[in-house]
């Protein structure tokens, strides 16, 4: 500061800087005293070194920001993954000759075979006088029977995805459910007609003149493809014709219901420990 010439600080500047002045010198952080030790005594001290600072905050934001894509999509598939249903397995099997599942021939007697083949969406045709059990853990038992044509259904999920479709395009196939099925839904598809299946022993038959769904127990809903449908209840049974007739309705068919009843008996005990 030159006497002659006055002093261009203010005074609030003196003062702050007056108030610096009496500051005690600040100490060193206690790893870089300890780092400028070892860097003098292994004689590193003077090399160029690279200063690392952390990363600010919106750094840090944008990088989570791109990250989180591909974490949702993880989860996503994980989700898919631990949800997906428990398939299908080859319960049982009658008769003699091949199986066509896929346009390809197994024999009834490969029953590994035909458990590795029989996946969801997969197309099977029984032969004439042979008959094939499909079972599931999501609580539901297929039984197919000779001359049938039969596009497996996905099995319920074990939370999302409980709504799930398969189709008979001709023949007959029976169908039981267990506790495990609870809050699910199969819809069956046939040429002339849609049957909705929530808990129930069924049998659904195409025939020449169209599509006979048996009830033994339960509640099922069947209606014309494109229509309404209606609730079928225990004991009865509804035809929908391929004609354009209106929908029968009358009583089950007695060989279904002894059908029906002996199938349903004899899976009862599985289905009540079919895990849910």
């Amino acid at each position: 500061m030159n006497a002659e010439r006055p002093d261009p600080v203010t005074p609030e500047a003196a003062r702050a800087r007056e108030a610096l002045r009496s500051l005690a010198p600040p100490r060193a952080d206690p790893a870089f005293r300890e780092r400028l030790k070892r860097d003098f005594v292994t004689g590193r001290i003077g090399e160029r070194r690279v200063l690392e600072m952390p990363a600010t905050w919106h750094r840090r934001l944008a990088w989570r920001l791109a990250l989180a894509p591909a974490a949702l999509t993880l989860l996503a598939v994980a989700a898919w993954m631990v949800d997906r249903g428990p398939g299908w397995t080859v319960m049982s099997t009658q008769g003699e000759g091949a199986a066509i599942v896929d346009g390809a021939p197994v024999p009834l007697a490969s029953r590994d075979e035909l458990g590795r083949r029989l996946r969801p969406g997969a197309t099977l045709a029984v032969p004439a006088g042979a008959e094939i059990e499909l079972a599931s853990t999501s609580g539901l038992v297929v039984q197919v029977t000779g001359g049938t044509e039969f596009r497996l259904p996905p099995t319920p999920g074990r939370w999302l995805r409980r709504r799930v479709t398969g189709a008979v395009r001709h023949g007959e196939i029976r169908v039981t459910t267990g506790r495990a099925f609870a809050g699910a839904l199969l819809r069956l598809d046939t040429p002339e007609a849609v049957v909705e299946v929530t808990g129930t022993t069924l049998a659904v038959i195409c025939e020449p003149a169209g599509t006979c769904v048996c009830v033994y127990d339960g509640l099922v809903r069947v209606g014309p493809r494109g229509e309404g449908m209606d609730g079928v209840p225990n004991g009865r049974r509804r035809f929908v014709f391929n004609d354009g007739r209106p929908p029968e309705s009358a009583e089950i068919r007695p060989a279904e219901n002894v059908e029906l009843g002996m199938f349903r008996d004899s899976r009862r005990g599985w289905l009540e420990g079919a895990a849910p």
